[in-house]
């Protein structure tokens, strides 16, 4: 029943997942059909990010009305609305509205679904089942991808008509308002955790006070490991994959496939993820795989040394060229199999049942402003200094390797409070 639930629950990772590389394949046909400037495209595609901020930071709150099935149909229906209505969006403004409303869900989504696998799994199961909202959401993106490509290929181009009528990128968003409504259905048909149907009110983000710094230590625990996550660029390492695989004989033409190649490795690392982690415990996973982010991002910031050109216009030498394209993969592999499900679980853990939700809400929150930042500071950072740019996360992989150790606990096995 427990795994059923959770199963069930993580279709909201999915949404996420699906979302992200929607747009990615929905702005080759936003831009041409309403003129964006270049300075633009970045803004429309990580406004959202915001949204999701928004959305983490209210969702406890929320969480204590609706309780967190209700909070999982509201962030559905959000969602769908707001990707239909992006759909039907015929300005810019329109569409960047919708994307912030979208954004929200996801963000409502992003807390309560973790926290609700939490609260109901087994404690010998629980990792396992709290790394499924990372596997949700590494399959909604090759969904998602899939899905662009068919819509893509039906056109003709992404602001072409399909053979129904309607330019391509516009359907995109109807799909996600499609699976966001399935969503909305399981959801409904998901019970309240036994734990939060006894809980005592939380007091909002007063029950998070304490001695350092305002907030009780092991809430600072868990706002450094969700900004970690993101600092050690997992959103933009792949920036410069169409030049990786160019460097190894593919062409521009061959995009899908390799985004599909790497969108297969993250799956595969997550199901490694998932059966090891109940096994092995979260610390060594966390402690490994920040060694192994540091290692291949420290091997990208030498490999980038050699590369000429700016912008967009990056050339590799060989072999630095292939040694960089087997760096970015194993670093995938690494974040994988560690930081990128293992966040989520040991943040769903570390809190107690009284202050979970609104703890969950703090730290996803922080974790959603990391990745906007990561994402928007990226472009001036790379066109400074590609092998300082790569030398920075490196140094928070390393951070990330140095924290976990000393920090964070183990929370294999542990009984919830």
């Amino acid at each position: 029943m427990a795994t059923r639930s959770a199963a069930g629950a993580a279709v909201g990772g999915l949404l996420f997942g699906a979302d992200t590389s929607t747009m990615n394949g929905a702005i080759n046909g936003v831009r041409p059909d309403f003129g964006l400037a270049s300075s633009f495209v970045g803004f429309v595609v990580a406004v959202s990010i915001l949204g999701c901020a928004a959305g983490a930071l209210t969702a406890g709150r929320i969480a204590a009305r609706l309780g967190s099935t209700g909070t999982m149909r509201l962030g559905g229906l959000v969602i769908a609305v707001g990707s239909l209505l992006a759909a039907l969006s015929f300005a810019v403004v329109p569409l960047a509205a919708c994307r912030l409303v979208v954004g929200f869900g996801v963000g409502l989504l992003s807390v309560v679904v973790p926290g609700y696998i939490t609260e109901i799994s087994p404690d010998r199961i629980r990792g396992r089942l709290g790394s499924l909202w990372q596997l949700a959401i590494v399959v909604g993106i090759f969904g998602g991808l899939l899905a662009d490509y068919a819509l893509r290929t039906a056109a003709g181009a992404a602001d072409a008509d399909v053979p129904w009528g309607g330019h391509a990128w516009r359907w995109m968003f109807v799909v996600i308002a499609v699976a966001a409504v399935v969503q909305v259905l399981i959801a409904l048909r998901l019970p309240e955790p036994a734990r939060e149907q006894d809980r005592e009110p939380a007091g909002g983000f007063a029950a998070l006070r304490g001695a350092v710094l305002g907030l009780k230590p092991i809430v600072w625990v868990g706002v450094v490991v969700a900004a970690l996550q993101q600092f050690v660029g997992i959103n933009v390492i792949f920036f410069y994959s169409t030049t990786l695989w160019k460097s190894v004989g593919f062409s521009e033409d061959d995009a899908f496939v390799t985004s599909l190649l790497t969108a297969l490795v993250n799956i595969a690392a997550t199901i490694l993820a998932i059966g090891l982690v109940d096994r092995l415990g979260r610390r060594p996973l966390m402690i490994g795989g920040a060694a192994g982010m540091a290692v291949t991002l420290g091997t990208l910031a030498v490999c980038f040394a050699s590369a000429t050109g700016s912008g967009d216009d990056v050339t590799l030498p060989q072999p630095a060229g292939t040694v960089a394209l087997v760096a970015a993969n194993l670093f995938v592999v690494a974040f994988g199999v560690s930081w990128g499900p293992l966040m989520w679980v040991v943040l769903g853990e570390l809190f107690d049942t009284r202050i979970r939700t609104v703890a969950l809400s703090l730290t996803v929150m922080v974790n959603w402003l990391a990745n906007w930042l990561v994402t928007r500071t990226f472009p001036t950072l790379a066109d400074v200094s590609l092998p300082l740019t790569y030398g920075l996360y490196t140094v928070f992989a390393v951070v990330a390797l140095v924290f976990t150790a000393r920090k964070v606990p183990e929370t294999k096995g542990v009984m919830l409070a």
